[in-house]
């Protein structure tokens, strides 16, 4: 995928954890902390999206290119859906290529699109354009194991505030740890 232009195209509308929930994980029944705890679950869907190197919820992106073969593999995981396919003609006018002369395969792990036609292209590194979703979907469709990672995450930061010093060495949790990775593209041992 050397020579791609990835852009993130619209964020994630809410998180997989709710005030609420997390709240109650943490024990806490005030409302004293609730913009802290909210910008911890922020910070953890953030962090742990990256960490896994896909969307937890449902994000829009596009990628570019210059060119292309039969199949384009996508980088962000698991693709849900192709939204437009875009590229610069000949003329190095824009055009918008009917969608339906491209597939979407995807899985877990992987994803591309597929056309048997795709256009003849400007010289340009981004020529043609992929817009799609990605992620798991709404906050019921994202695995137990990463909501439960990002409510440890949050747990962690909510107890120890302050970074770590020679004092005080903290990590994120072991158990955060494992939990995300189960998840982690490309990821074995």
């Amino acid at each position: 995928m050397t020579g791609r232009i990835l852009k993130l195209d619209t964020l994630a509308a809410g998180f997989p954890v709710s005030l609420e929930d997390m709240q109650e994980h943490l024990r806490v029944d005030s409302e004293d902390d609730a913009e802290l705890i909210s910008a911890y679950i922020a910070a953890a869907v953030s962090s742990i999206g990256e960490e896994l190197g896909r969307p937890i919820i449902t994000e829009t992106w596009t990628e570019s290119m210059a060119r292309t073969s039969r199949d384009v593999y996508l980088s962000k995981l698991p693709a849900q859906a192709l939204v437009s396919v875009t590229y610069y003609d000949t003329d190095n006018a824009e055009q918008t290529a009917t969608i339906t002369d491209f597939a979407l395969y995807t899985a877990d792990d992987w994803a591309f699109v597929r056309s048997d036609d795709w256009p003849t292209v400007y010289d340009r590194p981004d020529a043609i354009t992929i817009k799609y979703t990605a992620g798991y979907g709404d906050a019921v469709d994202v695995p137990a194991h990463i909501i439960h990672a990002i409510k440890l995450v949050v747990g962690h930061w909510y107890e120890n505030r302050e970074d770590a010093s020679d004092l005080k060495l903290t990590e994120i949790p072991l158990a955060a740890s494992h939990l995300i990775g189960l998840s982690r593209g490309g990821w074995y041992g």
